[in-house]
């Protein structure tokens, strides 16, 4: 199964595929995510904007994998949906599917796109191009990782196979956690006197503990970004690394030594959940 991963980021897609089929290019205009991409897959990488994509600058695929910029639709954004300028590249890829028609395509995104214009414009080209579309939302609790990531998930082609449910790994936070957490995660006295009341905080001797939904402003936005971790007597951050592992990503993955943490949880906060990706793939005949 030759896949063309599209917005690739860090490689969410790649992960999920890995030993399952070829990554044929990865393409994003992220720099740093293509640097981090670059360090931990062998796949071809194309710096490229997708607003330009066509047929004549896309490798051939089986399938497509897509995570379009999710602002356009996000509960916090400003709702402007086809109209917002980063759905451009978007719209760019929809209408490529009609040049190309991948046998397969794949896509992921935050949980109000379901409801959008840009859901109903990709839905109606698929279906008018002959594809059989499924579609669902899926949240890394469901496979037993104690972090919330809910999503929606589409994925389109002919002769799909049922989904493969979700297996629990059926484990507790503390199984995530750093086992010496730099001091640089612990949070500052300002900021619990702040906005310390809205902190969403859970407790790492809690085996019920369930951490609320990472995001790539955690770090930056004191609150509705991602929980803080009581830790004995510590009030701390998550490292990326943690993120890393509730997202599904092996421990071999490897993020710059000297990579700022805003910029880490940026790029993880932006990634995807690995189990979640293959067990919409599942559908996929070879996946």
């Amino acid at each position: 199964m030759r896949v063309l991963e599209l917005f690739c980021g860090i490689g969410g897609c790649a992960a999920a595929v890995d030993g399952r089929g070829e990554v044929v290019t990865a393409i994003d205009q992220h720099q740093l995510g293509l640097s981090v991409y670059r360090d931990n897959w062998p796949h071809p990488i194309k710096v490229m904007n997708l607003v330009g994509a066509r047929k004549d600058r896309l490798p051939e695929a089986d399938l497509w994998w897509m995570s379009p910029p999710c602002q356009p639709y996000t509960i916090r954004g400003a709702h402007r949906d086809l109209d917002d300028r980063r759905a451009e590249s978007f719209k760019a890829v929809v209408a490529a599917i009609g040049e190309c028609r991948p046998s397969f395509l794949a896509l992921e995104n935050v949980p109000p796109f379901a409801e959008s214009r840009a859901h109903d414009l990709i839905v109606g080209t698929l279906i008018d191009l002959g594809y059989e579309v499924k579609e669902r939302m899926l949240c890394p609790t469901e496979f037993g990782i104690p972090a919330q990531r809910n999503r929606f998930y589409l994925v389109a082609g002919r002769g799909l196979k049922p989904f493969r449910d979700p297996q629990s790994e059926s484990r507790t936070l503390a199984d995530y956690l750093d086992d010496d957490a730099s001091p640089a995660l612990d949070v500052e006295e300002e900021l619990k006197a702040r906005f310390g009341h809205a902190f969403h905080v859970v407790n790492r001797e809690d085996p019920d503990a369930v951490a609320a939904c990472f995001t790539s402003a955690y770090g930056n936005s004191p609150v509705y970004a991602g929980s803080y971790l009581r830790d004995g007597d510590r009030l701390r951050r998550f490292s990326p690394r943690e993120l890393l592992r509730f997202l599904g990503f092996a421990e071999s993955f490897k993020l710059p030594a000297d990579l700022p943490l805003r910029k880490g949880w940026s790029l993880v906060g932006n990634s995807l959940s690995v189990p979640a990706v293959r067990s919409m793939l599942s559908a996929i005949p070879g996946l």
